[in-house]
Formats: C-alpha cells, sequence, structure tokens
C-alpha cells in the first residue's frame, strides 16, 4: 500500500508513516480493527478511520524519530503543505476552520511545527485523547479508540460527512482521507464547487435521498431516545414554525422517554438503552446516598416559597386578566387594548403561576447528570408542594433534531420520580431549545409563566448556521448571541427565564450574556435551596 499526495505522486513522510506502522504494530490486527468499524457504523467508518490515522500518525513518529533524524525534518514540510491547503486557518486561528475535523487536525500539524494553536476545549481534549504516545501498543491503541468513539462520536460531537471526492484507484483506500480536506460535510449540508472531481454526481445522490436520509435520522433518534409522543404531522407543523433563521433545516422530536420493547434491541441501540437505564439508577442512587441533604433542601425551598405566598402576598394585590372589576380602567381596555382591568390579591395570583424546568441534557453534562436531576428533582418536588404547576423537560440535539424529552407535565403531580430518567447525549443547540420552550409556555392558561434553564452556558451544534449559503458550526459567540436572543424573545412575551448554572467557572461570561441578571451560580449544595429560594421569592414578588 502507498500513499500519494493530491497531485498524485508518492508522499515519502506518508509512506513512511505507513512502513512504521506495519513494522511497529501488528498490522493484520489494525487492518481487522477497520473493518470491525465499517461493519459497526458503515456510514460513519470512514470519519472513525481518519481519526485512528491521526492517532497513528502520531505515535509512529515518535517510536521512529530518534532512529531516523531526518524523520523530523520531513513531518515538519508535510505539516507545512497539509496547514497550506487550509489558508488563514492552518497559519492564524485553527477555530476559523468549519469543521471540527478539521481543526482537530490542523492543531495536530500546527503543534507539530512547534506552535501553540488556539483551540476549543472540546478539541483540545480529543486531540489528548488522539494523540497516541509511543508506549501504546496494537491492543490499547485500539481500546483507546473504542473510547474515543463512545466518549465522543456516540455523544454527536463529530459531524458526519457525505459526497467524498472520488480516489483514484492507485490511492489507497483509507489512509488519504486523513491527508486530505474533504469537501461535504453532511451535518450541515454544504454543497461543493461544480469543479470538484466527482462532485455532480454525488450532489445529485444527496439530493434524491435527502428524503430518505431524513427518514433514516429520525429513525435513529426513536431508536435511541423513545418512541415520539407527537405525529410527524404535528411536529413538522411545529418545525414549519420553530425552525427558521439560525435554526434552519433543524428538526424537533418530543419523546418520552419510552422505549418500544418490540424494537431493536440490539448493537449500538441496547448499548443506549441500557446507558439510560444505568444512568438512572445512578441519578436515584445519587440522590438516595445524599437523602437527608435532600429533604432538607426540599423542606426549606417549600417554606420559602409558602412564606412568600402565604405572608409576604397576604394584602398585596396587582393588575390581572381576571378578578375584581377597577372601574377606573375600563378605558385602557379600549382605548390602549390594555386587557388588565381587573385586580387580584398576590396570593391568588401566586397560584396562577406555572413553572417549566429545562435541562441541559447534552454530552458536556456528562460528569454532572447525577447532580442535575437531584436539583431537578429538589425544585419541582418543592414546587408541587406549593401546588403550583410544573412541566420538567430535557434537551439536546443529534442527527440535525433537537431533542424534547418530556419528564413530567403540569398535572401530573406523582411524577417527579421520572426526573431521574435523566440522562445526557449529543449536543446542545440552545437557541432553539428556548425557542421552542417559549412557545410551549407562550398558550398555556396560566397568568405568569416562569422557565427555569439547568445549563453549562455552552451551546454546541456541528450543524451550522448558515451565512450566505456557508455554514459554520453552532458554537461559540454566534450560538452564544442566538441564545441570548431567545432568551429577551421570551422576556417579551411575558416569560420569565432564569438560569441556574452547572457548568465551570471559565463559561460563566458566556452564560451571563445569555441571562444577564438571571443567572443563579450554586457553588455550595448547601445553599441551592437558599438561591433558588431567592429566586422563586423575587419572582413572586414581581408580579
Amino acid at each position: 500500500m502507498k500513499a500519494y499526495d493530491e497531485d498524485g505522486r508518492a508522499d515519502l513522510y506518508l509512506n513512511y508513516i505507513i512502513g512504521a506502522v506495519q513494522r511497529y504494530y501488528d498490522y493484520p490486527q489494525l487492518q481487522s480493527y477497520f473493518r470491525d468499524l465499517k461493519q459497526y457504523d458503515y456510514e460513519n467508518h470512514e470519519i472513525y478511520e481518519d481519526l485512528l490515522w491521526t492517532g497513528l500518525e502520531n505515535c509512529a513518529f515518535l517510536r521512529g524519530k530518534d532512529e531516523r533524524p531526518v524523520l523530523s525534518n520531513l513531518r515538519r514540510s508535510y505539516a507545512k503543505r497539509f496547514l497550506g491547503r487550509f489558508g488563514a486557518a492552518g497559519t492564524d486561528d485553527a477555530l476559523g476552520a468549519k469543521y471540527i475535523l478539521d481543526q482537530v487536525k490542523i492543531v495536530h500539524f500546527r503543534k507539530a511545527l512547534g506552535e501553540t494553536p488556539k483551540m476549543s476545549a472540546m478539541v483540545a481534549k480529543l486531540l489528548a485523547d488522539l494523540e497516541f504516545d509511543a508506549g501504546m501498543n496494537t491492543e490499547e491503541i485500539m481500546l483507546r479508540m473504542d473510547r474515543i468513539i463512545r466518549d465522543y462520536f456516540k455523544a454527536g460531537f463529530i459531524p458526519r460527512r457525505r459526497g467524498l471526492k472520488k480516489q483514484k484507484k492507485h490511492r489507497a483506500p483509507f489512509f488519504m482521507k486523513l491527508f486530505r480536506r474533504r469537501i461535504v460535510d453532511s451535518s450541515i449540508g454544504m454543497e461543493p464547487d461544480e469543479k470538484d472531481e466527482g462532485v455532480t454526481g454525488a450532489n445529485l445522490s444527496w439530493v434524491s435521498s435527502e428524503n430518505r436520509k431524513q427518514k433514516s435520522y429520525r429513525k435513529y433518534i426513536e431508536e435511541h431516545y423513545g418512541a415520539p409522543i407527537l405525529t410527524e404531522e404535528k411536529t413538522l407543523a411545529l418545525e414549519q414554525k420553530l425552525c427558521y433563521g439560525n435554526h434552519e433545516n433543524c428538526h424537533l422530536y418530543f419523546t418520552r422517554g419510552e422505549f418500544d420493547t418490540v424494537a431493536d434491541n440490539s448493537g449500538a441501540v441496547a448499548l443506549r438503552k441500557n446507558d439510560a437505564l444505568r444512568q438512572r439508577e445512578l441519578n436515584k442512587n445519587f440522590y438516595l446516598e445524599n437523602t437527608a441533604k435532600n429533604k432538607s433542601s426540599i423542606a426549606k425551598l417549600t417554606n420559602i416559597i409558602r412564606n412568600a405566598i402565604l405572608l409576604d402576598l397576604e394584602d398585596s394585590t396587582s393588575r390581572a386578566l381576571a378578578g375584581k372589576l377597577e372601574a377606573g380602567r375600563v378605558w385602557r381596555n379600549v382605548l390602549v387594548n390594555d386587557n388588565r382591568i381587573f385586580s387580584r390579591k398576590l396570593k391568588d395570583l401566586a397560584l396562577d403561576l406555572s413553572v417549566d424546568i429545562m435541562l441541559d441534557a447534552s454530552a458536556s453534562q456528562d460528569n454532572r447528570q447525577a447532580v442535575i436531576a437531584a436539583e431537578a428533582y429538589i425544585i419541582a418536588e418543592s414546587l408541587t408542594r406549593c401546588s403550583i404547576p410544573v412541566r420538567v423537560f430535557s434537551f439536546c440535539s443529534e442527527k440535525f433534531h433537537t431533542v424534547i424529552n418530556l419528564f413530567r407535565d403540569y398535572g401530573e403531580v406523582g411524577g417527579n420520580d421520572r426526573i431521574f430518567n435523566y440522562f445526557s447525549a449529543g449536543c446542545n443547540r440552545d437557541g432553539l431549545a428556548v425557542r421552542t420552550a417559549v412557545h410551549m409556555i407562550r398558550d398555556t392558561p396560566y397568568e405568569h409563566k416562569l422557565l427555569i434553564v439547568l445549563s453549562d452556558g455552552l451551546p454546541y451544534d456541528p450543524q451550522g448556521v448558515y451565512v450566505r449559503n456557508v455554514s459554520r458550526d453552532y458554537g461559540g459567540a454566534a450560538a452564544v448571541s442566538d441564545t441570548a436572543q431567545e432568551v429577551r424573545k421570551g422576556w417579551q412575551d411575558g416569560i420569565s427565564i432564569y438560569c441556574v448554572f452547572t457548568g465551570s467557572d471559565s463559561s460563566i461570561p458566556d452564560a451571563q450574556k445569555i441571562y444577564g441578571h438571571n443567572l443563579a451560580y450554586i457553588k455550595s449544595q448547601t445553599r441551592f435551596a437558599d438561591i433558588v429560594g431567592v429566586l422563586l421569592q423575587n419572582e413572586l414578588k414581581s408580579f
């Protein structure tokens, strides 16, 4: 097997790497592993191979550089040629590259040149796992790759791609995919230039199969997240209302996380179901292990809410849509279309409050799942004990779909235990999630509406934002700005939106940009009830 550059010439450095991998590692075992990857996930196996060869390049170079001093110069020369294909992104800031996989390779080869490139936290973490060291054997490399696929690709972090250029017959079947920039990214639908080799047929094939692909994605979502609770027709109607602007070409999926018992229970589907069940057990056990503290928090938060309703608001009144008619305000209904011409005691208005709790269920919350489930349960249980209607759901994004997983609805007083079904996976398109939540809340019959979002303030989805038919990942400043805009639209619709922050200190500035002063950062769990209690108390007093 030989490796060739884009002009069809044999590449000295790449062919050394191929030979080094065959020399230092169990190459037949690696070939078998590549075949297993293809059988495991045919649609995405090329991406797994791409990543694996990035890691193999690193460890093969480290193994051979001391006995072949010229190898370092060959690698630097290759790195410069490779980075030259990416323009400014290859010489300045890797974050300028459109795709995560390109960012990974740009950072990898800029490091090979001795540079310290800028990179996102996710790229840094992925590359730290991917750059195999010289001491690893074949078995250890394959086990590491298994973990990378499980932790990153299964979570939906890495974009899927389609429409690759046709390979020349004399090129290696997969090795060159590592060192050649792909033209089309299936997760964001970017179309290639017509001049590119093999593009026309690939593009036509993509267009003709779009409906089929969408059905396959929806089937995947149903298998991995549970049966839908809305028909496709109703979902499509909602998508037409909500999936526009920065969220064009996105889809919605509503579920309760309940799986069809007769559905496929093999392979990755069975793994996801088992992961979800295991996480519920972990969530519940974590809560029970801290029963005394959690019950104390529920009691304290319940008392704060009750006191706010029964004491602080006892003799206060406020304008309302119904209640005692205020004759002196009737003119406002006629002249300025103001329907709040009645007065009601704030105590009564407090009981006409609904609270929605939306949980960020992206994979970035993986190490906080049990804590988030416990926090959501404490808030919901306290509100339930005060007879305030509460609805709890989570959101994440995968394969073009933002998944809304409903744990309990307003009238399901005994449904709080289902909050422990909380399970993180995929990415998080916060702007679309907030827009959808506001739509869900807007037309409910309650006088006052409150949305509490438990989030780490890091919106990210590899399906991009379209600008002049070009797409970049939904992340960074663009995603923060988009989410902040949706939060402000919710405020304008009369919905109070607060965030209980669940991330790290480095993400606080972004969370503040999104939620402003309506951000509760809880550093100590012993103060959880107090801080959330003040949030709810202030909201009740603002009526």
